[in-house]
Order: structure tokens, then C-alpha cells, then sequence
């Protein structure tokens, strides 16, 4: 269904474009960028070692759909992050779950890594549910708390860890 492919900076514009307005972007991203995105951040981003950044390609047609990254947060722990299904139009056709597949595939046989984390905000009900059934557990303690103008969204941490076969 989708294939990642190394993020490069002749992608950089596409990200750009996705993002609308500070608001999604902090959704997105948290507060890893400022809005607006910039050549100049998706540089440094790109140039920090222990980030995977991928693009996100439909096998159906070859367009490029998104946008993830695995970031390496310990010795065996990494954290999927800044997860995007770009355009409108193809978001709900199931693509996030494939994603998520292929994130989790990528830090277990490529790296070698078992224990797997993400942040999600308590109102994105359907990440959850998605996470949920890729048998992603919420952590206890685990969540944050972010700031947008005067709201205060609340972050919660998941994790996955793969069972030895």
C-alpha cells in the first residue's frame, strides 16, 4: 500500500505546502518547528543523526502522501513522530495504518529496536483507535502538556513492545 523513502531536501516544499497554519503544525510536529516551515529547519531536521526521516509513497500511484519519522530516543527505544498523511484526500482511506505498520517493521528489522513510542493529543480520537489496534498501550504518567495561544492539549504517550518470535 506505501513504501518509505529517504526525506530529502527536494521534498522539502511539498512538507511545506501541507502545513497551513501554526495551528497544524504544532499538531504535526509539536514544538520541534516554528511556523512557518522553512528550508532552514527541514536542513537542521534532516542533519540530526538519529532521526529516520522518511516520505511516504502510495504503491498505487507513486505519489508521494505523507510524511514520518522514527527518532532514536535510547539505545532500544525509538519514538515514531511527526506521522502526516499530507493531502486531505488521502487521509481515511486506511493509509495511517499501513504507515504505522511499516514505521514499526523499519524499527524492529532495521534497526533492531523492540520498544516503540509515540505521542498522540487526547482529542485524536482516530489515531488512538489506530494505535489502539496495532496494540500500542497508553503509558502510565506518560502524559504532556502543550500550549496553543490559550488552549492546553494534552499529549499521551504510547508504547509497543514487540514480543520475541
Amino acid at each position: 500500500m506505501i513504501i518509505l523513502q529517504p526525506f530529502k531536501e527536494e521534498d522539502f516544499d511539498r512538507l511545506i505546502s501541507w502545513i497551513s497554519d501554526e495551528k497544524f503544525l504544532i499538531q504535526f510536529a509539536g514544538s520541534k518547528f516554528q511556523f512557518p516551515l522553512s528550508h532552514e529547519q527541514l536542513k537542521a531536521y534532516c542533519a540530526e543523526a538519529k532521526r529516520n526521516i522518511f516520505k511516504v509513497i502510495s504503491k498505487e500511484s507513486s505519489e508521494v502522501v505523507g510524511h514520518a519519522e522514527v527518532y532514536q530516543i535510547a539505545e532500544d527505544t525509538v519514538l515514531i513522530c511527526r506521522v502526516l498523511i499530507g493531502a486531505p484526500q488521502h487521509r481515511g482511506k486506511g493509509l495511517g495504518t499501513a504507515l504505522m505498520k511499516e514505521l514499526i517493521a523499519f524499527a524492529e528489522q532495521d534497526l533492531g529496536i523492540k520498544n516503540i513510542e509515540l505521542n498522540v493529543f487526547e482529542w485524536n480520537l482516530p489515531a488512538i483507535a489506530c494505535y489502539e489496534k496495532l496494540d500500542f498501550k497508553k503509558v502510565p504518567d506518560g502524559d504532556r502538556i502543550t500550549r496553543y495561544g490559550d488552549e492546553h492539549w494534552r499529549s499521551i504517550r504510547m508504547r509497543l513492545t514487540a514480543t520475541e518470535s
